[in-house]
């Protein structure tokens, strides 16, 4: 087997693809300008800034582990599976879609959970599992709703 050939497996090839779309969602960042944000001060274009760095750690992560691993190392029928792609996507666009009648916490609380339970996430232990996804919706709810000021919606009439 070649030296190259623990580069050329999905493994590597997709996050390596991923970190070019991360540096090109970051350079794009710098071009956000906010109308009525002082210079110097938390803007629209720290957020995405934010996650591109969130991301260069995650897939530095990623690339590691996978370079870790042995190049024999077959795939296992689960890692080479599209089921999980397809599942987050399907609760993505159900996240989306439930987002307004439902509301932020309740909507919220089930895309994590669904997502929890594609990946097999603490599935094992029922409080923590709840603890999470709790904590989770907690999290973001305070970023968006108290950090940022944004009107989350509510659940149908405005009853949560």
């Amino acid at each position: 087997m070649s030296g190259n050939a623990g580069f050329l497996r999905l493994g590597v090839i997709f996050p390596l693809v991923l970190l070019v779309v991360t540096t090109i969602y970051f350079a794009a960042s710098f071009s956000i300008h906010a109308q009525f944000t002082p210079a110097g001060e938390m803007g629209p274009q720290h957020i995405p800034m934010l996650v591109s760095g969130l991301m260069y750690v995650a897939l530095l992560i990623v690339l590691v582990q996978e370079l870790r691993q042995p190049s024999g190392v077959a795939e296992t029928d689960e890692g080479a599976s599209l089921l999980r792609p397809a599942l987050v996507v399907i609760a993505t666009a159900a996240y989306i879609w439930l987002f307004r009648p439902l509301g932020y916490a309740l909507s919220t609380a089930l895309f994590v959970a669904t997502l929890f339970v594609v990946f097999k996430f603490e599935t094992r232990r029922p409080l923590f599992f709840a603890l999470y996804v709790v904590g989770v919706v907690a999290v973001f709810y305070a970023l968006f709703a108290v950090i940022f000021g944004v009107r989350l919606p509510t659940l149908i009439g405005d009853l949560i």
